[in-house]
């Protein structure tokens, strides 16, 4: 069954997405007044961002995906902050002299941060997208709405090549310093 408020598949007698029962009313009445400032923005992708549905993207990315989402200085600290981190504990983990443990240490490393980005990728994005849209809301308060919903047709443009070319970038990065890392430590 649809909502007969947004359109969307509700779950038994209720909607997930804007709150609306089969009984007319609204679990949450503020959504029923007035369409949240990220759902101008997102638009239909909202769903897929609110409720973690593309954990994919983040988990792949990592901070190189808050980059592409057009939160330049985050993304780049956060970028940073993941290089530091997964260079530090790949070089103290060279303590253990056992290759194979080595490997399989560095293999869980890789998996444990890829699904922490999955987790908070999104939620990092949230949180930057509203302080962005409140911001915009208080400095245009009579046409936020229609600036807000033709924001997000311009930050969209070229996501997939964006997230090809800095990904891309950021990895080679990660290995040239490395490589420069090891060599300076003997490590290889």
């Amino acid at each position: 069954m649809t909502c007969p408020n947004c359109g969307m598949k509700m779950k038994k007698d209720y909607c997930m997405h804007c709150g609306y029962m089969t009984n007319g009313n609204f679990i949450d009445t503020n959504k029923a007044i007035e369409v949240s400032l990220m759902e101008l923005y997102l638009g239909k992708d909202y769903d897929k961002i609110i409720r973690n549905k593309n954990w994919i993207v983040p988990g792949i990315l990592g901070p190189v995906y808050i980059f592409c989402r057009g939160y330049y200085l985050y993304g780049l600290l956060l970028i940073i902050a993941d290089i530091l981190i997964s260079l530090l504990f790949f070089v103290f983990n060279h303590v253990f002299l056992i290759y194979y443990l080595v490997v399989m240490l560095n293999a869980f490393y890789i998996v444990f941060n890829r699904i922490v980005w999955a987790t908070i990728g999104n939620l990092i994005y949230k949180l930057l997208l509203l302080k962005h849209l409140s911001k915009i809301k208080e400095k245009y308060p009579d046409d936020y709405k229609e600036k807000i919903s033709k924001l997000y047709e311009k930050n969209v443009g070229f996501l997939v090549v964006k997230y090809v070319i800095v990904f891309l970038l950021f990895v080679m990065i990660f290995f040239y310093l490395k490589s420069i890392i090891y060599n300076a430590l003997g490590f290889m």
